[in-house]
């Protein structure tokens, strides 16, 4: 039981901890190196090849193609083919995003794909870049 001396003595203690726990809470959060990776692949105008992304998205994360950051992509058809689930079972644990690439025309071209949460206002968690030279067969 709290007496009344002891109650100033609380409040202030509660003021004390509902303020440290907000001022954590807005804090901004420090600016980390996203990880990026780059692969190149080289194919021929009507060749294709899979793109195997490990993916989470029991916990948001997606990965998606970014058309702002991806270059030449009239050369190529990037093409969705979606997410498996892993074959553990387990609930929760991460599984693979394909993604295929078609050429089409000869020239070089980079897809590029993010990592993130769709809601988040953020840079993404990883990028991955595809670098793709079409050549003539």
């Amino acid at each position: 039981m709290v007496t009344k001396r002891e109650f100033p003595r609380a409040k202030l203690a509660a003021s004390i901890l509902c303020a440290f726990l907000a001022a954590v809470a807005i804090a901004p959060t420090r600016a980390k190196a996203q990880p990026q990776t780059t692969q190149a692949v080289s194919l021929w105008p009507g060749a294709s090849t899979t793109i195997v992304l490990r993916e989470n998205p029991s916990t948001g994360f997606r990965w998606r193609l970014d058309m702002t950051r991806s270059t030449n992509l009239s050369i190529i058809r990037v093409i969705d083919r979606g997410y498996r689930a892993g074959q553990n079972g387990l609930i929760g644990a991460p599984g693979l995003h394909r993604w295929e690439i078609k050429a089409r025309a000869p020239g070089a071209a980079s897809a590029a794909f993010i990592y993130a949460r769709s809601w988040e206002q953020r840079p993404p968690a990883e990028t991955h870049f595809v670098q793709v030279n079409v050549s003539r067969r």
